[in-house]
């Protein structure tokens, strides 16, 4: 019988999405929680069955005190990411941490090479559209070659979001790019899976926050050009405060090859267009049939996904999907994307950013 492994949650706001998955997979058992509040920790202890004793205030409490622990989630502010993740890599546990990994590159370069110091140990970035069934089926056929070498790009996102600003727990309004540090990460890294994780050589980014907005200081929309790998560019519009027709979050995504094109719309299946001819190849058509022979773990999407994966990886001692070595990839770009935003000038991503 395979021994499923032990979870630790920090963080129970988003967290719970982490608890909820673990809840739901005979892989996983919740070994304990940290959460701020004795409240917090209360309602999402009798949510989760979760005891008292594995309720935590603090991470250094949960390490200290929860017994045959495999793996630590780090779902807090983004400002915790750093020192949490540190303690759960020295400690040397497994680690899914949550996007953006942290706030420097140098942080994002400690955590590589103290996670290399642990033999056999895993670390994952919580990149949700990296399980998302109908990208994860373009990636596959964008791997096989159906349109040829990609040469070309564009990847669109619009619409309005709003919230009360004096709600507490409206942390989006505490981040100085919130377009890019909440919903961006996941799209870079969603351009990066679709070109076959392919890095970015060079960028040129742009922020604002039209003025119909009523919080100008979000940095609410961003817009980039970006110079991929093997000569790949993509033009990137994103934007939280776009009125009108909305275009969801996971993108509008056209990419042109040298045999023809793959387009999506933000939500539903892609098609290819080959030879003048527009083809379906989402999950209910010739393409779909027998896509559990192609991809691995169809059952599973989103958070559930990358959990599960995790769990495989762990135990074939392989990378998991999200692996964090490979998402330095990502983290670069969004940093390269608020750095030349800030400069007005284009980055050179090597140089501003020189890979461990």
């Amino acid at each position: 019988m395979v021994r499923s492994m032990n979870l630790l949650v920090v963080g129970t706001k988003f967290g719970s999405t982490y608890l909820e998955a673990a809840t739901n997979n005979d892989h996983w058992d919740i070994a304990g929680i940290v959460a701020r509040t004795p409240v917090s920790r209360r309602d999402v202890g009798r949510k989760f069955n979760v005891d008292k004793q594995c309720q935590f205030p603090s991470l250094d409490a949960a390490i200290e005190n929860c017994r045959d622990l495999d793996a630590v989630v780090i779902a807090t502010p983004n400002h915790l990411h750093y020192p949490m993740a540190k303690k759960v890599l020295d400690a040397g546990y497994h680690l899914i941490l949550e996007k953006p990994i942290v706030e420097t590159w140098h942080q994002a370069v400690d955590l590589v090479n103290r996670l290399d110091a642990q033999e056999g140990r895993k670390a994952c970035v919580g990149q949700t559209l990296r399980g998302e069934i109908m990208i994860r089926m373009m990636a596959h056929y964008m791997n096989e070659g159906i349109i040829g070498k990609p040469e070309q790009a564009i990847f669109s996102c619009h619409w309005w979001w709003m919230d009360d600003p004096s709600k507490e727990r409206n942390w989006r309004f505490r981040l100085p790019n919130m377009l890019l540090d909440d919903i961006g990460i996941h799209q870079l890294d969603e351009i990066r899976m679709l070109l076959g994780n392919r890095t970015c050589k060079r960028l040129f980014g742009m922020t604002c926050t039209p003025p119909s907005y009523p919080i100008e200081t979000l940095n609410a929309t961003a817009s980039g050009l970006l110079q991929m790998e093997g000569e790949v560019h993509v033009n990137y519009f994103s934007s939280m405060a776009a009125r009108g027709r909305s275009e969801g979050w996971y993108g509008r995504i056209e990419i042109f090859g040298e045999k023809g094109s793959m387009l999506r719309e933000s939500s539903g299946q892609p098609y290819v267009y080959l030879d003048g001819k527009k083809e379906p190849i989402g999950l209910d058509d010739e393409y779909g049939e027998n896509i559990d022979e192609v991809l691995p773990l169809v059952n599973f999407d989103k958070i559930p996904y990358i959990l599960e994966d995790f769990y495989q990886a762990i135990k074939k001692n392989r990378a998991p999907v999200t692996d964090l070595h490979d998402n330095l990839n990502s983290h670069a770009m969004l940093l390269g994307m608020k750095e030349s935003a800030r400069t007005g000038k284009p980055i050179d991503m090597q140089e501003s950013f020189p890979m461990p």
